[in-house]
């Protein structure tokens, strides 16, 4: 989808799917600004699953408004080197991946339409894997992000098990009501 040109401004910056410099610059936070970055190059990239500390960049925010500043969250994938047009975005959250400061929640204005994307939360190829998605950090922001695109409002308060810089909080099990990367036949 990365030759889809209105998807990628809905979307604000994604990787993999041959996306380079042709399609924006990568972004992330330095020194106290974002960089804009057009050096070549492919987008996408993920390490192993790591526990990470998330950084608010916009604790205004009705998403993040209340939260710490800073909480850990559990074992997951940070992607990095995401590119894109970067149009009407404002950055919620990054975590330090690689060397510096990578975006991981953000919203974007597109018409009269809010956008919410967050990447945290992945499962695999296992959906007995969730424990990235117990996190009571990623639930909350995400449950906090779908009802602001729906209203422009939050209204959840924040839970007393939300978690800190140094501690992260992981809610009973949860089970993946799909497999996440369905059988395909050739």
């Amino acid at each position: 989808m990365a030759d889809w040109k209105e998807y990628n401004e809905i979307i604000g910056m994604g990787a993999w799917d041959g996306r380079n410099e042709k399609d924006g610059p990568y972004l992330y936070w330095k020194d106290g600004q974002y960089v804009y970055d057009y050096s070549p190059g492919y987008a996408g990239y993920h390490g192993l699953q790591h526990e990470t500390v998330i950084e608010h960049r916009a604790p205004h925010h009705p998403i993040l408004q209340g939260l710490p500043p800073q909480w850990k969250h559990f074992k997951d994938e940070i992607y990095t080197r995401l590119r894109g047009p970067v149009r009407n975005m404002e950055i919620l959250a990054t975590a330090y991946e690689r060397g510096r400061h990578e975006p991981l929640m953000w919203t974007v204005s597109y018409g009269k339409g809010r956008i919410f994307v967050d990447l945290l939360g992945h499962c695999g190829n296992d959906p007995n894997m969730t424990y990235s998605m117990r996190c009571t950090g990623f639930q909350v922001t995400l449950l906090r992000g779908c009802e602001w695109a729906a209203t422009g409002a939050v209204t959840q308060e924040v839970p007393a098990d939300f978690p800190l810089k140094d501690t992260y909080t992981l809610r009973p099990e949860f089970k993946a009501p799909f497999h996440a990367y369905p059988e395909t036949k050739h």
